[in-house]
């Protein structure tokens, strides 16, 4: 019993797998920043940023200690596989029933099958299923209660009959299950049926809802009515986690991004195109020409070198890396800092994301701004508005919303020098898809820029 991850299923554009598989990287050191640099998972730093956010959004990781929740345990422990329909388990579950009666009628076996117990996702006839949870109630057959040596001789009986049968045994109870699984199964054992219990331990220990669906005594198929745990069970044994069901991971409502993602989430705040775009691809030479030395972006959380130039800015709360993040370039002799400001307005027709620039700072200078120190400001901008519009292209496909979803730059309150070597590069940047915004194999509306 557990969550099956449904191959068919997507959760923002990714297929859950990349979930499971993130959250299994994550559980390891709990660290956002390798979370989004898993290179086994993610293509791009900027897939790993989008799920860490989708991760946060839907309850898998918690924001303010940065755990897993059980929820993002519990994915994280998911079987990837395509879901069943319920009338195909249900006819499958009809078919093992079948054999069960044929055991307990025949002599294939040294054993009868007493109970079936049903449990799970069958049980509760959701749509589809991951497995089909059963629990098995058997008893030696009374003329082998006690007669070992009469036991031995009816199994090797049995198995003459099967050329596969194994030769060797290491313990003589093996052939006793070899011989009843053959019987219940069959020559290989449906996938739906691997997680078939034998004895109801496990089941009373879970403290689960169940369904007796065979009773040998009665004369085989019942009918009866869903108990709230089974009868032996005295409730949930503490050191059994409650079976996971399919969570519900719908998200909260779209934000912007920590665009600390682009500095790896490091209080240093250095950004690496080398590690952004996993070396110096053509894509990472086309926003930064050059290694971008003194380019930091950072929040409430930075830790500068002690010989970096630290704008007043970074001494008032309220850089949350989300609604207000500094951009920094600077060296020892001249630098620029400028704070963007984001926010997101859904509404039936149009997503827009709303990027604003204020608290300008100049290093070394009292007007002008040093205009070598804005190309790269302008790249590291262009990097985070254009993965936020790719998420919220993902999140509205997603819930199959048509919506036009734009990017709006205000250039009200700058300076006519930031208009020109600032805000329109941005534009252009985006404009021109120097960097990508649409995610890969994209077929919808493109991101309209404003």
């Amino acid at each position: 019993m557990g969550i099956s991850l449904d191959s068919n299923f997507w959760i923002a554009g990714y297929r859950p797998v990349v979930f499971k598989e993130a959250l299994r990287g994550f559980g390891r050191t709990e660290s956002p920043t390798n979370l989004i640099d898993l290179k086994s998972v993610f293509p791009m730093r900027r897939d790993g940023a989008i799920v860490f956010e989708e991760c946060l959004d839907r309850g898998l990781i918690d924001p303010e200690t940065l755990k897993a929740t059980e929820i993002g345990e519990a994915i994280a422990r998911a079987k990837a596989q395509q879901r069943t329909p319920l009338a195909k388990a249900l006819t499958l579950l009809n078919d093992f029933l079948r054999r069960v009666s044929e055991l307990n009628q025949g002599q294939r076996s040294v054993r009868f099958v007493n109970k079936v117990w049903l449990f799970g996702s069958v049980m509760r006839e959701q749509e589809s299923v991951g497995d089909i949870d059963l629990a098995l109630e058997t008893v030696r057959r009374p003329e082998f209660v006690g007669n070992s040596e009469e036991t031995q001789r009816h199994l090797n009986k049995i198995l003459s009959t099967y050329p596969e049968a194994p030769k060797y045994w290491e313990r003589r109870w093996a052939k006793e299950s070899w011989v009843t699984n053959r019987a219940l199964y069959g020559s290989r054992r449906h996938p739906l049926l691997a997680g078939v219990q034998d004895g109801i331990e496990n089941l009373a220990s879970l403290g689960v809802p169940c369904r007796l669906i065979f009773d040998r005594e009665r004369g085989g198929q019942v009918n009866d009515p869903i108990l709230p745990r089974h009868p032996q069970s005295t409730g949930r044994d503490g050191e059994h986690n409650l079976p996971a069901e399919m969570p519900d991971l719908t998200p909260r409502t779209i934000r912007p991004m920590d665009a600390r993602w682009v500095a790896g989430f490091s209080t240093w705040g250095m950004v690496s195109p080398y590690h952004i775009f996993r070396g110096w691809t053509d894509d990472a030479h086309k926003l930064f020409p050059h290694y971008p030395e003194g380019l930091r972006i950072v929040g409430d959380n930075f830790r500068l070198n002690d010989d970096f130039w630290k704008p007043k800015r970074l001494k008032i709360a309220g850089l949350d890396g989300r609604s207000a993040v500094c951009v920094i370039n600077a060296t020892q002799w001249w630098g620029t800092s400028v704070v963007l400001r984001r926010k997101i307005d859904t509404d039936r027709t149009a997503w827009t994301l709303n990027a604003s620039f204020g608290d300008l700072e100049l290093h070394r200078s009292r007007k002008w701004v040093e205009l070598t120190t804005l190309p790269d400001i302008a790249a590291a901008i262009s990097l985070i508005l254009a993965v936020d519009a790719e998420r919220m292209l993902r999140r509205a496909a997603e819930v199959s919303v048509t919506t036009t979803v734009r990017i709006e730059l205000t250039e009200s309150e700058i300076s006519e020098d930031l208009k020109s070597h600032l805000v329109e590069p941005v534009r252009n940047f985006l404009k021109s898809r120097a960097i990508r915004i649409e995610p890969l194999d994209w077929q919808g509306p493109r991101v309209e820029i404003a």
